[in-house]
């Protein structure tokens, strides 16, 4: 039986690129056993092999490589045990955020098929007057925040136009606090709304919003100063500002 593999037959043997043994060799992570007399190449033994398939599971685990050098210089059964204790409390964070990560998709999926149903079903250049009950979102501030928080990406954002200034926020469900109890819930009132739909840039949505206010006013009804707008196609889903398309609401008061 063969007692040694060149480092081209063990990076082969193990799918791994022989630049990373090389590189492994350096560090000292996984030194060779012996080099081959005529021309020095790299000798490893088939317990070797042992070594570095532990070594490649650790880096799927998400280990750096001083941690596995650590690891594997401080092994015994207890350490072992207790370090598949730790894989195991990891692996169980992970599908906990795997599936928040799957409702998320969920909501913002329906939302989007729902409002896309609708849009297909109706004329979007109708105004409508709908009764919605209280809705809930979280509330951003600035466009900045938009940049640094993955919600934005997932969940419907909101956008509110009130005296010259537009704040935002990521329109969720109620049981959203459930889900993250340290996020703080803010309502958007129950109550019949003016709604129309804006198809372009956000540059332009004041025309849509001064021309509801004026519809409205038309038909006797005072509305909210503060418009509502929910983003159905905007950046995340389509690159071409024209295409964009929002819901605009403004609520009724009287």
């Amino acid at each position: 039986m063969q007692r040694y593999v060149t480092a081209g037959e063990l990076s082969q043997l193990c799918n791994l690129h022989i630049q990373t043994l090389h590189y492994y060799d350096k560090i000292g992570l996984l030194k060779p056993s012996g080099r081959r007399a005529k021309d020095g190449a790299r000798l490893y033994t088939f317990d070797q092999v042992y070594k570095l398939t532990t070594i490649r599971y650790q880096q799927r685990l998400g280990k750096s490589l001083a941690q596995i050098a650590d690891y594997l210089a401080s092994r015994d059964v207890t350490t072992t045990l207790d370090d598949l204790n730790q894989q195991m409390d990891t692996v169980h964070q992970k599908m906990a955020e795997l599936k928040l990560v799957e409702k998320m998709l969920e909501e913002k999926i329906d939302f989007l098929q729902q409002k896309f149903s609708v849009i297909q079903e109706t004329d979007p250049t109708k105004v409508d007057v709908i009764e919605f009950p209280p809705r809930f979102y979280v509330a951003a501030g600035g466009e900045e925040f938009q940049f640094g928080n993955d919600y934005f990406y997932v969940y419907p954002t909101v956008v509110f136009h009130e005296a010259g200034k537009k704040s935002f926020g990521v329109y969720v469900s109620e049981d959203f606090k459930t889900e993250h109890p340290l996020a703080q819930l803010s309502q958007i009132p129950g109550g019949r709304y003016f709604c129309a739909y804006h198809k372009g840039s956000y540059e332009t949505i004041f025309t849509t919003i001064d021309a509801l206010k004026d519809l409205a006013k038309q038909r006797g009804y005072a509305v909210s100063e503060r418009s509502v707008c929910f983003n159905i196609i905007d950046q995340f889903l389509e690159p071409d500002t024209s295409n964009y398309l929002t819901e605009v609401q403004l609520q009724i008061l009287s």
